[in-house]
């Protein structure tokens, strides 16, 4: 399996993350978000999120297939200058193949003008935190609670990076 990292380009690609993003929403959070929230996360909303924001978005291919992709960017509360890792999927199928890894690596390295890089996670996204403390995020101590039918906690992760040169 030879998977590639590329940024997301053709009209292909683009509808191959919105397949991604909609599976793998469902394989991430049945268990975790309520069921009526999940019915709101349809195919056509992740086309529209796919086509509005096209920029920063870096997909994982296997031959023709679309598998993973992760979406970044500035960190989206202005009042901090630093990136941010927006979202990262990976098709269940396809967990535990480095992909994931090769993603983040590659987003770190467009962001690696910031000091700082965040992201939001689910404070029972136990999988998720463990990977992410992997590649050596942790936790800063802000939470945030999402009214998705029933309270759900977010907490927030950073990576600090080390080669940062002083501009």
């Amino acid at each position: 399996m030879t998977v590639i990292i590329k940024s997301m380009e053709t009209p292909e690609e683009i509808e191959g993350k919105s397949l991604v993003h909609w599976q793998t929403w469902r394989e991430a959070y049945d268990d975790l978000l309520p069921a009526e929230f999940q019915e709101t996360m349809t195919l056509e909303r992740c086309r529209f999120f796919s086509q509005k924001y096209p920029e920063n978005t870096l997909i994982a291919i296997d031959g023709m297939k679309v598998v993973g992709f992760i979406s970044y960017g500035n960190f989206r509360d202005e009042t901090i200058q630093a990136g941010e890792i927006i979202a990262l999927y990976i098709l269940k199928d396809y967990y535990g193949k480095g992909i994931a890894q090769k993603l983040v690596k590659a987003a770190l390295n467009a962001l690696d003008h910031f000091s700082e890089i965040f992201l939001w996670v689910l404070k029972d996204n136990k999988r998720a935190i463990a990977f992410y403390q992997k590649m050596g995020f942790t936790f800063d101590g802000q939470e945030k609670i999402l009214e998705l039918g029933k309270p759900i906690i977010e907490i927030r992760m950073v990576f600090k990076s080390s080669t940062k040169s002083e501009s």
